[in-house]
């Protein structure tokens, strides 16, 4: 759609496009591409699948299952996004209208400055992934590049696979294969990740605004106070119903994020402690290995990024949603009529419990779930440390 090709959102409607989910493009080109994703990222799985049964090496195992969990992680996100097209649908269309409805005001300043903040994590988060995966990609090329006239040069691919065919003679297509699902697989967390983000900014512009108006509820001190006005000359009443609506509409956005996402999260979580943990052990082990450690070392690195950028965001919603209780409580309400006080202690009353995301309704997303989760996968690093 149109308003989504502008400065904003473009850069998610391309990464979304990519992956056969933005809500907007045509059913066959979205099919076409999930047809593509499945038959090389597909075949990629089974073959990393294959290669992991043959492994008798324990530490050779664990390198080798920490992709492969990665690659599940990124298959719930596409899945995620394939079963809730609809509500994805809707919480783009809210968007949109929300930015038509705030256009001639002077809030939308306000919307304007969250969808940048979303832009530049978008940014962020693709630069440091596909920079990530440029590194992960140039360790199988390294020998090739270094004794590329040796006839001895060893072959190493980006991870364990087994095709059942001579893997010397079509060494080149089966690295390239390799390249080609980890680009599919960085690309579909890249796009479900950073569509998460600006759903999050958006509806924390809204609780910006909501706050700005009720601060504004009434304008001006006055000794003489209307306890009882009529409906159409009490001005603290009606910008209170407009707030009141506006929250309505925030929280109704928060719970289709929470709809969306909620069973994403709580894999991706489990997901996250099992394989930061893992590409520990496996960097420790190769630190005899420089450009093995620093290929474990940055996908590390990288699993760490992905929590904090999913962790962040839903702490920042906590934030905002928490600030209206906030903003309502200094309301100077013993200047407004006996109508308006009845509504303030029932708004007062619904926003005392922030907004929050959880996992599956196991947990809350944010911050403290952040330290909890690498805490965690310290843990269990130290116990298969131990293990070997």
């Amino acid at each position: 759609m149109q308003f989504f090709d502008g400065r904003h959102y473009r850069i998610n409607k391309v990464l979304l496009s990519c992956i056969g989910q933005w809500p907007y493009q045509t059913k066959r080109s979205s099919n076409a591409i999930i047809a593509i994703i499945v038959s090389l990222a597909g075949t990629q799985f089974v073959a990393k699948v294959c290669g992991l049964l043959s492994i008798k090496d324990v530490d050779m195992f664990i390198d080798s299952l920490s992709p492969l969990v990665v690659d599940i992680g990124c298959g719930v996100k596409l899945i995620t996004c394939i079963l809730k097209a609809k509500q994805i649908r809707a919480l783009f269309d809210q968007i949109q209208s929300d930015w038509q409805w705030l256009m001639t005001s002077t809030h939308i300043k306000i919307l304007n400055h969250y969808a940048e903040i979303g832009r530049l994590f978008t940014i962020i988060y693709a630069s440091a992934f596909y920079s990530a995966l440029v590194l992960f990609m140039l360790v199988p090329l390294q020998p090739l590049l270094l004794h590329s006239s040796s006839n001895d040069t060893a072959r190493p691919l980006l991870h364990q696979v087994e095709y059942y065919i001579d893997m010397d003679k079509y060494y080149f297509p089966i690295l390239i294969h390799g390249y080609a699902a980890a680009i599919i697989f960085v690309s579909i967390a890249i796009a479900a990740d950073t569509m998460y983000v600006i759903m999050i900014q958006h509806v924390c512009g809204l609780f910006k605004i909501i706050g700005q108006e009720l601060e504004n509820i009434i304008k001006e001190d006055s000794l003489e106070i209307n306890l009882v006005p009529s409906i159409k000359d009490d001005k603290p009443y009606k910008n209170i119903i407009k707030s009141i609506n506006a929250h309505k509409n925030a929280l109704r956005f928060t719970n289709l994020i929470e709809a969306t996402f909620s069973q994403m999260f709580l894999t991706v979580a489990g997901f996250n402690m099992l394989i930061m943990s893992m590409t520990g052990v496996t960097a420790v082990t190769n630190m005899d290995k420089p450009e093995e450690f620093l290929r474990q070392i940055t996908f590390a690195c990288a699993l760490l990024v992905h929590l904090f950028f999913e962790s962040f965001p839903a702490q920042s919603l906590i934030n905002h949603s928490a600030s209206i209780h906030t903003n309502l409580t200094n309301i100077a309400w013993y200047q407004t009529s006996f109508r308006t006080r009845k509504i303030l202690i029932f708004m007062i009353m619904k926003t005392r419990e922030p907004c929050v995301l959880t996992a599956g309704k196991m947990f809350v997303i944010s911050m403290d779930t952040f330290s909890t989760i690498v805490r965690t996968s310290v843990s269990y690093f130290t116990m298969l440390r131990s293990m070997q």
